[in-house]
């Protein structure tokens, strides 16, 4: 399986369709062709590029109709692959703040 192939494969659980450019933004931030063959030295990396380009994603609608045909995808459970994925590597989840009690 190609790094591309796995890209797309995993946000399709989401019922999310990239587009090419969608595929490139996400392995050039994984430093890795998309042609390359997925394996486990590689996946690290494009875990935390498929995390990363997550929020992008939320800025687009999540439901589209035309003529009789109506697609879209699950905004809380990619929101949630994003949160564990974060936690995972240690990013930063900019989509899930949690308010912070301070004492003065």
């Amino acid at each position: 399986m190609t790094v591309k192939d796995y890209i797309t494969q995993k946000f399709q659980t989401f019922g999310i369709q990239l587009s090419e450019a969608d595929l490139l933004d996400v392995c050039l931030n994984s430093k890795i062709s998309g042609e390359d063959e997925m394996n486990q030295d590689c996946h690290s990396r494009v875990t935390v590029a498929i995390a990363k380009f997550i929020p992008s994603l939320l800025l687009r609608a999540t439901s589209i109709g035309e003529s009789g045909f109506s697609m879209s995808w699950n905004i809380e459970g990619i929101k949630q692959y994003y949160s564990f994925a974060c936690k995972q590597y240690g990013l930063k989840d900019e989509l899930n703040v949690k308010p912070k009690v301070t004492f003065l």
